[in-house]
């Protein structure tokens, strides 16, 4: 599916974590409707019509994330800030991304019936619309791509790495960012990767679209499109990023077994934070 739709449809999955003040994560959250409309809007130009039912149906998803999924948010965010506490291995790191990955693929499942429902609906010239905004934003992010070789690419990812972490940890020591620096630089540049898979992705929901299929044969193929990706992923792309990921686990490992003791309690502080701030909006009416 789409890059716009999956984050509308996710907003109210992602939300609770993007924010330290509970007050504005709660606001956030309770109108993620909102930005949800604005999002499909600002791809599709909804008709007359489109926009209340996007917001009635992404507010049935809504209350139903925070009936079934928040509750395992919760549960997810203080086992993350117990072990935060006292030591995260790469076994660790690999089940906490695992657990992660299973809320998404949950709630996208969730979702899967109101997507079809609305691609069903699209009018032509909305349709052609779509293809339009692919095209464009294909091209900006060819454009920002080529802007930087293949070392400069790797050296911002290594500066966001570091900025990301320092974020969560405090300021790293001069070895504790040597360490982040050599895993992050060798890691592959999978840029032109990435970029394939965005254009098949593309093209496989345009492809569906226009052929009208049945209500039953979209909501298969927004599943096979969206969760079901070893069915259509390059393999040789599949097996770079399960590499990536593996030496993302590892760093994460390492770099935990060189925190001290402020850096910790800082890291623990934040996730439990915002374990807690998802109960608060567990406990909330919205």
């Amino acid at each position: 599916m789409t890059r716009f739709l999956r984050h509308a449809l996710l907003a109210a999955a992602l939300v609770a974590l993007l924010s330290a003040c509970s007050t504005v994560t709660r606001l956030a959250y309770n109108n993620a409707g909102v930005a949800a409309v604005w999002m499909v809007d600002d791809w599709f130009d909804l008709h007359d019509g489109q926009r209340d039912w996007v917001k009635e149906r992404f507010g049935r998803l809504l209350a139903w994330h925070r009936a079934h999924e928040l509750p395992a948010t919760e549960r997810l965010l203080h086992d993350m800030a117990m072990h935060a506490a006292t030591g995260i291995t790469r076994e660790d790191a690999r089940r906490f991304y695992g657990d992660m990955r299973a809320l998404y693929e949950r709630t996208i499942r969730q979702a899967l019936p109101d997507m079809a429902d609305f691609l069903l609906q699209l009018h032509p010239e909305q349709v052609e619309r779509l293809e339009r905004r692919f095209a464009e934003d294909n091209a900006e992010k060819t454009k920002e791509v080529a802007k930087a070789s293949r070392e400069e690419r790797r050296e911002l990812r290594v500066k966001r790495y570091l900025e990301r972490i320092d974020d969560w940890t405090g300021r790293l020591s001069a070895a504790q960012r040597d360490l982040v620096r050599a895993h992050v630089g060798a890691l592959d540049d999978i840029t032109d990767d990435w970029m394939d898979d965005r254009r098949r992705r593309q093209a496989a929901t345009l492809a569906l679209v226009r052929s009208r299929p049945s209500r039953e044969a979209i909501v298969a193929g927004l599943e096979r499109i969206l969760l079901d990706t070893g069915s259509w992923r390059s393999a040789d792309y599949a097996a770079k990023m399960r590499a990536r990921d593996e030496r993302v686990f590892a760093m994460v490992a390492a770099l935990d077994a060189t925190l001290t003791p402020a850096q910790r309690a800082k890291l623990h502080k934040r996730i439990a934070g915002y374990a807690t701030d998802v109960g608060q909006l567990m406990a909330s009416s919205g």
